[in-house]
């Protein structure tokens, strides 16, 4: 049971329906070394007032944008960089590679000075990259890593390691069904999201888990995963979990739960078959509180937007750094009834540069 899991640090491609579960981990990484002051702002935030003669001009490619997750971050990083004094933009790559290269060209051409990316196709964005090097602008990949990337910003939830979320979700699983057995879903085949669910089934097999099936909801969507919920439930009437890789088929497998006459698990009621998600959407967030859902996992998305400028001012700015940290780790919270009455939204957190919810 002591059995350590591989450090599995996770590229995300073109899958942004993953998402996180609560870590009991209240630390936070140590200051940059930037002078700041923390003010009020009026987009619910708090801003980081620096002092710098040298305002930067900083742009986000973002892979979706869309997609609410992705809208928090760029929310965050904009929040942030005003609070530097700096000015910044988001491009929407749509999840089109070749965008995304084009994207990157621009930001060169109007002389951003930092550049932050969640890459689609690290080998397309390589040479788009190394041109950024060659004009000494940093790129800071957000849960991406490659040839050309200067430093990253992870979600927790992206490194798999022993103690780390999907690690607890299993341990979850087997405090309360030891020796459960559970149906894994999967999703579209892209290396992300197997990689979550390697990371998964690794770590059942420490728990003590049995996984009696795996099905990949290669739609994506709620609906889609409902009914292959219902059919492997008819299957194994006997099952005491569904894992699912994100909040989009957690919910789903929640409805299938609900009409075939069963229940789900929640801390309160402990009884029923335990279902949970990764993202935090809203949603999610809706169906634990109704007990709907077991639990999600929280990537905090708009501190994922201002690690990124915290990031990228060790590297760029008045409080630039001479041996700059390669990464900072975003903590990922999960929610379940025990806790979700102490959930804020993530655009009425507050934040500034120094006391962002990073572990080490």
């Amino acid at each position: 049971m002591n059995k350590k899991l591989p450090v599995l640090a996770v590229t995300v491609a073109a899958a942004f329906g993953v998402a996180a579960c609560g870590s009991s981990s209240s630390d936070n990484s140590s200051s940059s070394g930037s002078s700041s002051a923390s003010t009020s702002s009026s987009d619910g935030a708090s801003t980081t007032a620096a002092k710098t003669s040298d305002p930067q001009r900083v742009a986000y490619s973002s892979p979706v944008a869309a997609q609410p997750g992705q809208q928090d971050i760029a929310f965050g990083f904009g929040a942030a960089a005003k609070g530097l004094g700096w000015s910044s933009s988001v491009l929407d790559a749509n999840l089109s590679a070749d965008r995304q290269v084009s994207d990157i060209a621009t930001m060169l051409t109007q002389k951003d000075t930092g550049i932050a990316s969640w890459t689609l196709d690290p080998g397309a964005a390589a040479g788009a990259y190394g041109q950024a090097r060659a004009a000494n602008v940093p790129v800071i990949g957000v849960n991406s890593t490659g040839t050309g990337v200067t430093a990253t910003v992870w979600w927790q939830l992206n490194r798999c390691t022993s103690d780390g979320p999907v690690a607890q979700t299993a341990q979850y699983i087997a405090r309360a069904r030891p020796g459960a057995r559970v149906i894994v879903i999967g999703g579209p085949p892209v290396p992300s999201i197997q990689a979550y669910v390697t990371c998964f089934r690794a770590a059942a097999r420490t728990a003590g888990l049995n996984i009696v099936n795996e099905t990949d909801n290669t739609r994506d969507t709620s609906a889609a995963a409902q009914p292959i919920a219902s059919d492997l439930l008819t299957r194994n009437p006997d099952v005491d979990a569904i894992w699912s890789y994100n909040d989009a088929s957690a919910i789903g497998v929640s409805a299938a739960v609900t009409a075939a006459n069963k229940t789900v698990y929640t801390d309160s009621r402990r009884s029923g078959i335990i279902v949970t998600g990764q993202n935090g959407d809203a949603d999610a967030i809706a169906a634990v509180r109704s007990g709907r859902l077991t639990g999600t996992w929280d990537t905090d998305p708009v501190a994922t937007g201002w690690a990124v400028i915290r990031l990228m001012s060790d590297y760029i700015g008045a409080n630039r750094m001479s041996n700059p940290p390669r990464e900072l780790v975003v903590r990922s919270d999960f929610w379940t009834s025990s806790n979700i009455d102490r959930y804020v939204a993530p655009r009425s957190r507050q934040f500034t540069l120094d006391n962002l919810p990073l572990v080490n």
